[in-house]
């Protein structure tokens, strides 16, 4: 018997929101799950968007009805046929209490969570067995329906989408999808490297990724809070920056599946606010000389960029902002969709 979907009961959006019931047996994680009019799941493979909340949601349904990220909505104005699933990672925050938990996304989690969303959806391709407005005490509807050993409703395109510290789960979710990895088509992260102290740091981790031989592309839109990691990775991926910090010498090749953008928009062009040009040419390589700002090449770059751009006011609400309007821009973008 699968799991169990309810019914959203304060419908807010076109389309359906369920979210998970642990009545039939326990989810690996609380789950939303979205379903915008533009998807019909009885005419085959389903696409997924898999988002990886932040801090600061308490809940499951509040990470869908009231969370400043949006995502439902933004999902809903993209017109994609994509569903939407959230699983719940804990409400996070500074100082005791702190309920958020990434570190168990290894291993196969992510194919088992994934077998878990699909055979919950599967049985509403059929009406008769499950309807949209179940009750919990009306199981007679699914008690007839057994699962396969694997998912009878299959998956098309899979998107791992983050935001804020969510940036830490999807480093472990890339390779803990099993037999889902071929599904991968791209991951995207909002405002989400803060993985300086990490081993290795996220600049690291996501360079080495989207250059090996199975990689797929990686989109990184970043503000403020985000800028030391955002910047190595996006010097890294320019060629012209190694794992340490330093300049790079002989510069490398640009990585054509690493897309590394400021989230908000600037005057000036990013090489222009790192003040770019200027430091290539004061760390133009000597023979015979070490490295000119030894490991500093990129906290040079990123603390010149952090003092050109004018940022906004209001960091947090920039925060969210960068996760609305950067996952619409990637979803619009997304021709795979």
């Amino acid at each position: 018997m699968p799991l169990l979907l309810t019914s959203d009961t304060a419908p807010s959006l076109p389309g359906q929101t369920f979210f998970s019931d642990p009545l039939l047996g326990a989810w690996a994680k609380p789950t939303g799950v979205y379903i915008p009019p533009t998807v019909d799941i009885d005419s085959g493979p389903v696409n997924v968007l898999l988002w990886l909340h932040g801090w600061f949601v308490p809940g499951i349904e509040a990470l869908f009805r009231g969370d400043p990220s949006a995502v439902r909505q933004q999902v809903l104005a993209s017109g994609k046929r994509v569903i939407l699933v959230a699983p719940y990672l804990g409400n996070g925050h500074r100082g005791e209490g702190s309920s958020y938990n990434v570190r168990g996304l290894t291993g196969r989690w992510g194919e088992h969570y994934l077998d878990e969303v699909l055979s919950a959806l599967a049985p509403m391709e059929d009406p008769a067995i499950y309807k949209a407005q179940l009750r919990r005490d009306d199981l007679s509807l699914i008690r007839g329906y057994q699962p396969a050993s694997t998912p009878r409703l299959s998956l098309g395109k899979l998107v791992i989408a983050c935001h804020s510290g969510g940036g830490e789960g999807m480093r472990y979710l890339v390779a803990a999808l099993g037999r889902y990895r071929a599904h991968l088509a791209e991951c995207w992260g909002f405002d989400c490297l803060y993985g300086i102290n990490a081993r290795p740091d996220d600049a690291t981790f996501w360079y080495t990724w989207t250059t090996a031989s199975n990689a797929r592309p990686l989109y990184i839109f970043y503000g403020s809070s985000t800028v030391p990691q955002s910047v190595k990775l996006y010097l890294m991926g320019e060629g012209l920056a190694t794992s340490e910090g330093a300049r790079r010498d002989p510069e490398g090749s640009d990585v054509a599946g690493l897309h590394v953008m400021l989230g908000i928009s600037a005057p000036k062009y990013i090489d222009d606010l790192m003040g770019l040009d200027s430091l290539l040419m004061a760390t133009t390589p000597r023979p015979h000389h070490p490295p000119a700002l030894g490991n500093k090449f990129v906290e040079r770059a990123a603390s010149n960029l952090s003092k050109n751009v004018g940022w906004p006011k209001d960091l947090m609400d920039m925060h969210y902002q960068i996760a609305r309007d950067g996952l619409l821009e990637r979803l619009k973008a997304a021709t795979f969709l």
